[in-house]
C-alpha cells in the first residue's frame, strides 16, 4: 500500500465530504478509494470516519490523522518550495474566506488583479462571516487563509496586519429628527442602537477617542446582526444608530440617506487581518495574496497603512 497516497485519498475525501467526488477529483474508482480508507482504518487500528448514506464525520482520532496529514503535507510542500526556490511562481488553489460585506463589496477587485498577476494559481473566495474556532477551522473547511476584521483568539495560527479601517458611527435623518440627536457618547445609553455581533471581545461597549481622551459607553442593543451590510440596511431604514466599518456606508453618508453622530467623537480604527495556520515556511501562494493585498489596500482610500510597518502577530492560544 503506497502510504503517501493513501493518506492523500482520506484527506480529499474529509475535505470533499463524499467518497464520490474526492474519487472524481482524484482519478480514482469510488470502490478504490473506499479501500483505501478501510486499508488505512486497518493498518491504524482505529475508525477514522463514521460513515452514513447522508454524511461522513470525523471521528476523534479521526481528527488527530487529518492534523497529522495536513501537517506532514504542508511540510512537503514547504521543502519543495526550499528546493525550487523562494521566488518560484506561485501555483495550485488558494482558498480563502471573507466576512460579507468586505469581500462582497471590495475584495472582488483585489481578487481579479491577482489572478492576472498569476495565471497557474486559482483562487477560491467564500463569502460568509467568518468565527475561528481554532486550527481545526482551516482544515475542515480545507481553507488556506481567513480575513478577519478583529482578532479571534485561535491556536497556532498567525495574523498579518493588512491595514487599519476607519468604522463610522451614524444613523438616518428620520431617525435623529424622531430621536434626536446625541450630544456625547454616554448619550448613547438612551438611544435604540445597532449592534455589530462579532465585532470586539463585547459588542455592547462603543469606544470613542476625542480631544479629551478615550471613552466608552454600554449601548443597548435594538437590532443585532454579524453583518456590516444588514446593519447598515436597518441604519439607512431609520431603526437606530450604528457602529460599522466606514466602506459599507460611504455611499449612504454622501447621498444624505444616513448622517454621521457624535462627529467629534472618533471611533477607534480596527486592523484587517489575514489568518493563516502557523507552520515552518508560509506557503508561497499565501505570502503572494497577503503581500499582494496588502499594497492593494495601502494603495487606495478603503483601508488606512497601519502606522508602523506591516507587522505579523502570533494570535494567542
Amino acid at each position: 500500500m503506497d502510504r503517501f497516497r493513501v493518506m492523500e485519498s482520506f484527506v480529499r475525501v474529509v475535505r470533499a465530504g463524499s467518497f464520490t467526488v474526492a474519487a472524481n477529483q482524484l482519478g480514482l474508482s469510488r470502490a478504490l478509494l473506499s479501500r483505501h480508507i478501510n486499508d488505512l482504518e486497518t493498518r491504524l487500528g482505529v475508525r477514522l470516519l463514521n460513515r452514513t448514506t447522508r454524511s461522513l464525520n470525523l471521528t476523534e482520532e479521526g481528527r488527530t490523522y487529518l492534523e497529522f496529514c495536513e501537517r506532514l503535507f504542508r511540510d512537503v510542500e514547504a521543502s519543495e518550495r526550499a528546493i525550487v526556490g523562494a521566488k518560484a511562481e506561485p501555483a495550485g488553489v488558494l482558498r480563502l474566506a471573507a466576512p460579507k460585506s468586505f469581500g462582497t463589496a471590495h475584495l472582488a477587485d483585489a481578487i481579479i488583479a491577482f489572478a492576472k498577476l498569476h495565471p497557474r494559481l486559482r483562487v477560491s473566495l467564500s463569502h460568509e462571516n467568518v468565527s475561528l474556532r481554532g486550527s481545526h477551522y482551516f482544515i475542515e473547511r480545507g481553507l488556506d487563509l481567513v480575513l478577519c476584521i478583529a482578532p479571534r483568539s485561535t491556536s497556532a495560527t498567525v495574523g498579518r496586519e493588512i491595514a487599519m479601517l476607519d468604522w463610522t458611527t451614524c444613523a438616518s435623518p428620520d431617525y435623529l429628527a424622531r430621536a434626536g440627536r446625541p450630544a456625547t457618547p454616554a448619550d448613547l445609553a438612551r438611544h435604540a442602537c445597532l449592534v455589530h455581533l462579532n465585532a470586539s471581545s463585547n459588542d455592547y461597549v462603543w469606544h470613542f477617542e476625542s480631544g479629551k481622551g478615550a471613552m466608552s459607553v454600554k449601548v443597548p442593543g435594538v437590532f443585532h446582526s454579524n453583518s456590516a451590510l444588514t446593519l447598515r440596511k436597518a441604519a439607512v431604514a431609520g431603526l437606530g444608530i450604528a457602529q460599522i466599518p466606514h466602506y459599507a456606508v460611504a455611499d449612504d453618508l454622501e447621498r444624505g440617506l444616513l448622517a454621521p453622530v457624535l462627529p467629534r467623537h472618533r471611533v477607534p480604527p480596527r486592523p484587517l487581518l489575514a489568518v493563516y495556520p502557523q507552520t515552518a515556511s508560509t506557503p508561497r501562494k499565501v505570502e503572494a495574496f497577503v503581500d499582494f493585498l496588502a499594497a492593494w489596500m495601502a494603495s487606495g482610500e478603503l483601508g488606512r497603512k497601519p502606522g508602523k510597518a506591516l507587522r505579523s502577530i502570533r494570535l494567542a492560544s
